[in-house]
């Protein structure tokens, strides 16, 4: 299931990234993250690990990610190397107007076959929710 959401930010790309680009800021702004560990020493770059869970529904939902794409003030992808089958993307690009669009990008895969596909198309209400709503907490901190 894929799950994508996006807005304009009013601020330059590069403001957005201060946030986006460190994770452990995640917690200030993606709704409904329960866990965000760090899993790997140094600062965010391709090959960082965290550890992390959602609340969908009424179980957590993650495992360990791995950062696979961290292109500068432009895209960050994860790709989940346990648990859920997922894979996340912050894609920012020029809007004008010294502004940014801000896409969040989330696809995933429950186990279980036929009964997993149901799980993804009754949960994907709920996280493009989820996805509106950390994107609308990320604006407001970028900018206050």
């Amino acid at each position: 299931m894929r799950v994508e959401r996006e807005l304009i930010v009013k601020a330059d790309r590069h403001a957005v990234w201060d946030v986006v680009s460190d994770p452990s800021r995640y917690p200030e702004f993606m709704r409904n993250l329960e866990r965000w560990d760090t899993v790997t020493d140094g600062p965010a770059d391709i090959g960082s690990r965290y550890t992390v869970h959602w609340r969908i529904g009424a179980a957590p939902v993650g495992g360990v990610i791995e950062l696979v794409e961290y292109d500068d003030a432009r895209d960050l992808a994860w790709l989940a190397i346990t648990g859920v089958s997922q894979r996340g993307r912050f894609r920012l690009r020029d809007a004008g107007a010294g502004s940014t669009k801000v896409t969040f990008r989330l696809t995933y895969q429950s186990p279980g076959g036929v009964l997993g596909l149901l799980a993804d198309r009754i949960a994907a209400g709920q996280v493009g929710r989820t996805l509106a709503a950390s994107l609308a907490d990320l604006r407001a901190l970028v900018e206050s």
